[in-house]
């Protein structure tokens, strides 16, 4: 980059190494984490980083655990959360990249691709609680999309179609299929096939080479002390793969029962050794196109990234069985790294997965790291991993990591997008609702219960209260015109509850009845109005019946001609 601009760190995750990568200098650790008592956490092996001078508390395999709501017991029995401990490591790896110098202004991580949202969540969330990088500088993004974005700056991508991005690490390759033309996003969920890995081609190797020793009667395989000598024998088998990536044979020293000495192995040896799962690998892009509607034809290139991608066997396999072209750089194990460290050169973007500030974090620096001695700068490690004796810090070659401001990186780089969940996380428990909390339901309850027993009280005692009874007919066969009365009770008066007519005879008579009709008395009665019209019934008393209201005032109009 030039002088003067925006300095940027670029860190990659991965289940093998981790690998961080400045303007100046590049740096690979294997994953692996020592905890001290009073002193920062340190990141590698002994072989690679020489502040491993005491007794500490080791883990590993912490990188495929993140997402597992399951916690690491170490050996002391002490238990850690996986997402802690990456974020432990990548502060480790930055402090060395730099030299014990501040860290950067801008940081973006890069995760493996096939991680869900719930594993990127939490790794964002440990990240952020880390001091130098809870002001909210560090941002997420997949490894695919990195790649793509340093191999657009070298050698270059297409700019439209669809492209297969093969990441070929230590535990496992990931398939990502991304749209070139629209930013990088991807085409369909990464795929994750661990059938085909570093550790694999490390055991396929040591295969061949053991069964080369047995037949040749140097090594017996069944005894109880082979068990012991293939470990260190395994380590030269990975050392050979590495150096097999840039010639045509090397040796693999060999120290077993029955045998000491150099044996001798080609590439075109390593390449028979792979056939089989490389050929399995091939098999899941073919699925995985054709499950997605994606013909092979379809592909404008694939880019091979991961340290297994320094493989002659695996890019001309590529080539050969897929017949699309294949982009790859010089150092394939460092691409991701590399790419995240250009676009966090480059600031901030909408499609970054930006870290909120949060308080301090949980990481506790006890001691100064400033007294880090400058590491040397070996050969890098040339297929599949940074590791053992041959990791180490590493200088940018010239062209690898092009200028900032250079029309050559920005003129053609489209924005690069990321499928994922941007949902925040929530690290404190979310105050309910007032409206749900369990006091106001109940009280809410309570007073809309005692509404609605109000409101049928009312209607019930409206209703009994203002229904029109039904008019009293009284006929009287008065001998003289005295005789003749109105049986009506006053309006005033209510009728009696022990009210009855002995005095009507059996028969109607044929005067005219007079008809009045009143509104409902004032008091309760227990008898219904008696309707003399024809026999005379006398009924009962009842139960006495709930107070009706009081009628209102006499100058209420006249009922209309249905009650008469």
């Amino acid at each position: 980059m030039a002088d003067g601009g925006r300095s940027a760190l670029g860190l990659s995750i991965g289940a093998t190494n981790l690998a961080a990568v400045t303007a100046d200098r590049a740096v690979t650790r294997r994953t692996v984490l020592t905890l001290y008592r009073q002193r920062s956490p340190e990141v590698g092996v002994p072989s690679e980083n020489p502040k491993l001078n005491e007794p500490g508390l080791v883990i590993t395999g912490f990188v495929d655990r993140v997402g597992d709501p399951a916690v690491i017991v170490a050996a002391d029995g002490t238990t850690h959360r996986s997402e802690t401990l990456v974020a432990d490591a990548l502060r480790a790896l930055s402090y060395v990249v730099t030299d014990g110098r501040a860290l950067p202004d801008a940081v973006m991580v890069t995760h493996p691709a096939h991680w869900g949202p719930g594993a990127v969540d939490a790794v964002r969330v440990a990240l952020s609680r880390v001091s130098e990088w809870s002001d909210g500088r560090l941002a997420l993004l997949p490894d695919s999309v990195a790649a793509l974005i340093a191999l657009q700056a070298t050698p270059g991508v297409p700019s439209r179609g669809i492209i297969a991005v093969c990441d070929f690490g230590g535990t496992g390759t990931t398939l990502a299929l991304v749209d070139a033309a629209n930013g990088y996003q991807a085409v369909v969920p990464a795929v994750r096939h661990g059938e085909f890995s570093g550790d694999q081609i490390d055991q396929a190797l040591l295969t061949h080479v053991v069964a080369d020793l047995s037949s040749a009667g140097s090594f017996d395989t069944s005894a109880t002390s082979a068990i012991g000598s293939l470990t260190p024998l395994r380590g030269a088998c990975r050392r050979a793969k590495e150096e097999l990536s840039s010639t045509i044979a090397t040796t693999v020293a060999a120290d077993v029962p029955g045998y000491r000495g150099d044996i001798r192995v080609t590439r075109d040896e390593l390449g028979d050794a792979i056939r089989q799962p490389l050929d399995g690998f091939i098999t899941v892009v073919h699925e995985t196109l054709q499950r997605n509607g994606i013909r092979t034809e379809d592909l404008a290139a694939i880019a091979s990234v991961g340290g297994g991608a320094s493989i002659p066997a695996v890019t001309t396999t590529l080539s050969q069985q897929l017949g699309v072209p294949i982009i790859t750089a010089p150092r394939p194990h460092l691409t991701p790294a590399i790419g995240a460290a250009l676009r966090a050169a480059r600031g901030p973007a909408d499609s970054e997965t930006a870290l909120a500030p949060t308080a301090a974090g949980t990481v506790a620096d006890t001691t100064t790291i400033a007294d880090i001695p400058v590491e040397p700068s070996p050969a890098p490690a040339l297929a599949w991993s940074e590791a053992d004796d041959d990791s180490g810090i590493m200088p940018i070659r010239p062209g690898e990591y092009p200028e900032q401001g250079s029309t050559g990186l920005t003129a053609a780089r489209p924005q690069a997008g990321i499928d994922r969940d941007t949902k925040p996380v929530v690290s404190r428990p979310v105050a309910d609702a007032w409206y749900r909390r369990p006091a106001v339901v109940m009280v809410g309850t309570v007073l809309v219960v005692l509404a609605l027993g109000a409101a049928v009280m009312i209607t019930l005692r409206h209703t009994s209260g203002s229904a029109p009874t039904t008019p009293t007919v009284s006929t009287a066969p008065a001998p003289s015109p005295s005789n003749a009365t109105d049986t009506q009770s006053p309006a005033t008066s209510p009728p009696s509850s022990t009210e009855s007519d002995t005095g009507t005879p059996p028969s109607t008579t044929t005067q005219a009845p007079t008809t009045t009709s009143t509104e409902a008395p004032t008091t309760t009665s227990s008898s219904a109005p008696t309707t003399t019209g024809g026999p005379t019934t006398t009924q009962g008393p009842e139960s006495p019946r709930s107070p009706r209201f009081p009628r209102g005032p006499r100058g209420f109009p006249e009922p209309g001609p249905g009650y008469r």
